[in-house]
């Protein structure tokens, strides 16, 4: 029996949408950063709570982030006016200046030439923020590999949907590639398949399919290298196999 390559499971496809950070740039550990910086001024434990739920809610908006470290923080006297908008202010004063070092993620820049001599089209939805992306992989040289980056604020499940719908695309012609929780949820509302992409993802398999549909199951890969072979895993890692079909 042959195994089936990552290579192989994008043949055929129409879309591939890929997640950007820990998925096209290693720049996870670059986010988890840039919260113990926007915090730092708050003790350790509390940075540590915050920095979990960001790990477990990765790939959601920051606003949505920081929100929610509010109400884990409870801020009081001067800090408790413009929590949010202070705390992103420092967040992205840190990511302007580490974030574009990020380098890309293993076996990116050799997936993404063969999917563009396929005729495939590629496209970054991503909860980041547009112009945070854009400039990154400008400097990495592989958004001329996109045909459009589409970030914050524009929500994934909108961006994907109106993808398929411009380009007469159903969604099992289409391969959405993430390696968070918030990434196999659009995935799922959108009913396209999924490529998690574990090498940097801050969940585990277990973590991404606790809550998926019984029937849902997903592709796994370390990074984006074309030869990798893929594994199904299904919900709550019941089921784990070595695929041999597409």
């Amino acid at each position: 029996m042959t195994r089936f390559k990552l290579g192989d499971v994008m043949a055929g496809k129409k879309l591939v949408f890929f997640d950007c950070d820990g998925v096209l740039l290693d720049s996870n550990s670059v986010k988890l950063a840039a919260v113990d910086h926007a915090l730092a001024h708050y003790p350790q434990a509390l940075r540590d709570h915050c920095k979990e739920s960001f790990r477990l809610n990765f790939g959601r908006p920051r606003h949505w982030h920081f929100e929610a470290f509010e109400q884990l923080i409870a801020p009081c006297g001067p800090d408790a006016r413009d929590f949010v908008v202070n705390s992103i202010a420092r967040y992205e004063h840190y990511l302007r200046r580490h974030y574009c070092a990020s380098p890309v993620v293993n076996g990116a820049p050799q997936l993404l030439a063969l999917l563009q001599a396929q005729g495939l089209l590629c496209f970054v939805v991503s909860g980041g923020k547009e112009e945070e992306i854009t400039e990154a992989l400008g400097i990495n040289g592989i958004d001329r590999y996109m045909a459009r980056i589409i970030g914050s604020p524009t929500a994934k499940v909108a961006a994907i949907n109106a993808l398929l719908q411009q380009h007469d695309c159903a969604p099992a012609q289409a391969v959405f590639l993430g390696d968070a929780v918030a990434d196999a949820e659009a995935a799922i509302a959108c009913k396209v398949p999924f490529i998690f992409v574990s090498g940097h993802a801050l969940v585990d398999r277990s973590t991404l399919s606790a809550k998926w549909p019984a029937n849902y199951c997903a592709v796994e890969v370390p990074d984006l290298l074309p030869d990798n072979p893929v594994v199904h895993f299904g919900t709550a890692c019941q089921i784990v196999k070595e695929d041999y079909s597409v």
